[in-house]
């Protein structure tokens, strides 16, 4: 297995770098994009992302999905407290089998909780790497 192609992008590399009001579901914002050059079959495309966060008022937590060409291909979730533990870092890591082609990779976020107020705050960043056997 080896990797064929890759791309990255980092919105904001540090943190108090972005100030993205998170908002309630099923609205989300859309955080990064990556284009995946796929050259063919099989193979995987392994998605890393990392997002800084900040609690601002009250408990509760965030859903976090990734699109490939605008179609959900992964979520997941992270709770969210603004007292005691403020800040986090959120690292997500998943793996799509895409058709060959260039896709265009999108993460975003909202929260779940309408009693939690939270913040992107950074860094940003989203990377795919694409493998073949």
């Amino acid at each position: 297995m080896s990797v064929v192609t890759y791309n990255a992008t980092s919105v904001t590399p540090i943190t108090d770098g972005v100030q993205i009001p998170v908002p309630q579901t099923p609205q989300g914002v859309g955080l990064a994009t990556v284009i995946a050059a796929v050259p063919s079959i099989p193979n995987t495309v392994q998605l890393t992302a990392s997002v800084g966060l900040r609690g601002d008022i009250g408990t509760g937590s965030v859903l976090f999905r990734l699109f490939r060409d605008g179609q959900e291909i992964y979520y997941s979730r992270q709770g969210i407290e603004a007292g005691f533990e403020q800040f986090y870092v959120v690292t997500l890591q998943a793996f799509d089998n895409a058709t060959p082609g260039h896709h265009a990779y999108t993460l975003s976020i909202e929260k779940l909780s309408a009693a939690l107020t939270a913040t992107v705050i950074g860094p940003i960043n989203l990377s795919a790497a694409v493998y073949t056997v």
